[in-house]
């Protein structure tokens, strides 16, 4: 059940030809405290906006059953960390990448849903986010304090994985971040372009419950892709089911 093994090489080449590409290995330097219930961020309380609703961002989720490509605990920042935008802001392109098990055309797409809501269960004091998935679009605010206190995006990666690693089926998981300029994050989005479409794809596939496959606009994307057609086979296994339940 694969899907994205083109796109990971792709991201692969280009944090390795970034030359102002970082990583880190392992966990935060020290945790950071809970938000609670208080994780908004109000503007005059903001030290640090990336991908606001006027700039540029990009939010995207990658798997693959292929273990070994995956960096299990790496945090990649391409550009400037949270302390260094202070006042200014900036980009914010956010890949993760994940390395799983057992996925099916039975579960992938219910899978996959889990995945990508599970940053909306980050609970970090000083730290507010705000996506739409359906655009892959993302962005956060982060605290005067929450910046001062020396909050980071080693932080933020470490919190995000080991929010993935809770997942039985998940066995790696990397995070990748642009913050440096909408060059990187057009080259970022051009890498990622055929995702955007493989996910909408499913969206439609789970959404509409339909399969009137020659006048879909995504026919293309589920004829080049061996999962996405187990995917459709297995939508409408389900659907023909509940019809025959109901007669």
């Amino acid at each position: 059940m694969e899907l994205f093994e083109p796109v990971i090489r792709e991201l692969r080449s280009f944090i390795v030809e970034t030359p102002h590409a970082r990583s880190w290995a392992g966990g935060p330097s020290r945790p950071w405290p809970r938000g609670g219930a208080r994780n908004i961020v109000l503007k005059d309380d903001v030290g640090v906006e990336l991908g606001g609703p006027s700039g540029e961002s990009l939010s995207c989720l990658v798997w693959t059953h292929d273990l070994p490509c995956i960096r299990d605990g790496c945090i990649t920042l391409i550009g400037p960390d949270i302390s260094e935008c202070m006042g200014v802001g900036g980009p914010l392109g956010k890949v993760v990448l994940v390395g799983v098990e057992g996925f099916t055309g039975e579960n992938a797409y219910e899978r996959h849903r889990e995945m990508d809501l599970l940053r909306y269960d980050l609970d970090l004091k000083g730290f507010m986010i705000r996506a739409v998935s359906s655009r892959m679009s993302e962005w956060c605010r982060i605290s005067r304090q929450a910046v001062r206190q020396g909050f980071s995006v080693q932080i933020l990666g470490s919190s995000l994985m080991d929010l993935f690693r809770k997942k039985a089926y998940v066995k790696a998981v990397e995070v990748l971040f642009v913050t440096s300029s909408a060059h990187d994050l057009k080259r970022l989005e051009s890498i990622t372009e055929s995702t955007a479409r493989t996910i909408s794809a499913m969206n439609k596939m789970a959404g509409e419950m339909r399969f009137d496959c020659e006048m879909c606009e995504y026919r293309d994307v589920c004829d080049d892709a061996d999962a996405l057609k187990k995917m459709r086979d297995a939508f409408m296994k389900r659907q023909q089911e509940a019809e025959n339940a109901g007669n």
